[in-house]
């Protein structure tokens, strides 16, 4: 589920929090990694579990709305299409999902009242929920495109459930787009056979293998980067002769660090891979130059660590685009 992109952004996120604490027990913040690695899946459960529970509102207003004193046509013969999502309803069903959902104890109480009437609401002002709405007829394909097409123009500039989510766990604020991502991923993926015996995707992609190298990257680039800190401290401070060290931004020397962790300790991430990886993240997380910084050092830096031996690269690690 998570890719190594978001497995790094929770690294470097908790790499940046250990030395603004100048903290010291590398275990104990392993520890916390891990479980803000399974807090940014949890946000994602709760993102899911958002859809079925705007669903289950609008099925109850429907009931309510037959049982008026003055009914309307519309309260006598509702239009269901939305309420007969078939994502969402397979969702609802599905056995691990629900599983999942009491794992991490999400329970809306009284949120479904006010929250979740107020987001409905809105919803059914949208121009793709209307258009959505008066189809004649809908194919599985046409209640996939009607969930991204939300996910995709509306819940990311929604500041109330931006603040919603932000209001239940600390994490979540740092970890909403990453984690509406990951809602678009699994609807946009999500395949028409999905049903109440479908297992939801793991945390980690490898997480069913014998050995989960996903979770072991994670925990290694963050100890290995701690370990390294002053011996690639050296070579920072050799290689940008043009800037005062002690001046330059902190996040941009992690995201060094770790990057030339990935050059000396991860035999099989070819170089380039890593480079990229970390331009993109420095121009997202830092300033508006790190990316051209962070660049120009560890282009550096790779060709410093092959010619002296320490950059060893394997397999995979060979491929050279």
């Amino acid at each position: 589920m998570l890719n190594r992109r978001f497995l790094r952004v929770k690294v470097l996120q908790n790499l940046y929090a250990y030395h603004q604490a100048q903290e010291t027990n590398i275990s104990q913040a392993e520890r916390q990694l891990l479980k803000d690695i399974d807090g940014l899946y949890e946000l994602f459960i709760y993102m899911l579990s958002f859809w079925v529970e705007v669903k289950r509102f609008a099925e109850q207003r429907i009931e309510e709305n037959k049982h008026k004193i003055f009914k309307t046509e519309q309260d006598l013969n509702p239009n269901l299409t939305f309420v007969n999502n078939r994502i969402i309803n397979a969702l609802e069903n599905n056995k691990h999902f629900i599983k999942i959902e009491e794992a991490y104890k999400i329970n809306w109480g009284d949120d479904r009242d006010d929250f979740i009437r107020n987001y409905y609401g809105k919803l059914q002002q949208y121009p793709e929920y209307q258009e959505y709405m008066n189809k004649e007829k809908c194919a599985f394909s046409d209640d996939k495109q009607f969930l991204i097409d939300i996910i995709d123009k509306y819940m990311a500039d929604d500041d109330s459930l931006y603040d919603y989510f932000a209001d239940r766990k600390l994490s979540y604020n740092s970890d909403y787009q990453i984690g509406l991502y990951l809602l678009w991923k699994f609807i946009f993926e999500i395949r028409p056979d999905f049903n109440v015996n479908t297992s939801m995707p793991p945390v980690y992609a490898t997480e069913n293998r014998e050995i989960n190298e996903d979770k072991e990257f994670a925990v290694n680039l963050f100890r290995k980067t701690i370990l390294h800190r002053e011996e690639f401290r050296t070579l920072v401070e050799s290689l940008a002769s043009n800037w005062e060290y002690g001046r330059l931004a902190l996040m941009d020397k992690i995201l060094i660090f770790m990057a030339l962790t990935e050059f000396c300790d991860f035999h099989s991430i070819p170089v380039k891979v890593t480079i990229n990886e970390y331009v993109e993240l420095a121009k997202f997380y830092s300033t508006a130059e790190s990316g051209r910084f962070v660049n120009g050092i560890l282009d550096k830096s790779s060709k410093m660590l092959a010619q002296n031996g320490r950059m060893v690269k394997t397999g995979l690690g060979l491929i050279d685009k």
